[in-house]
């Protein structure tokens, strides 16, 4: 499976990434710097909004690609699992997993397009 690999899901989650650049210096322009200076804490407190933002804005791949690598890299351990059993067990188990696997994972690309556009919304709003 194509997501059960981590340079997969980082490539999905780096593009999500760069659009929400991109998206953030179309609609706002400037006042992009102005909205990093100042939100949540003020200008008073600039370089705390500055560090915030850049972890906020660093977590966001990260969390999408880990998310969508983690259900999907269980998902194949337990199949890696019902796989060591003796062949006589493994059609049990290992159809009711199928199922169940095929749920998580459309349930997995699901939150990740929601996330995606959730993220791209938030890059065209101002505060």
């Amino acid at each position: 499976m194509p997501t059960a690999d981590p340079n997969a899901t980082f490539a999905m989650s780096l593009t999500v990434f760069a659009l929400i650049i991109y998206y953030n210096i179309r609609a706002k322009k400037f006042r992009l710097v102005k909205e990093m200076f100042t939100f949540p804490f003020g200008i008073l407190l600039f370089p705390v909004n500055i560090v915030f933002r850049l972890i906020e804005e660093c977590v966001k791949p990260i969390s999408l690609a880990l998310r969508l690598f983690g259900n999907m890299f269980a998902g194949e351990l337990i199949f890696i699992l019902i796989a060591i059993l003796p062949w006589w067990i493994q059609w049990g188990p290992g159809a009711m997993w199928a199922i169940f696997h095929i749920l998580i994972i459309t349930l997995q690309a699901f939150l990740f397009m929601m996330l995606t556009i959730i993220y791209l919304s938030m890059a065209h709003e101002s505060h």
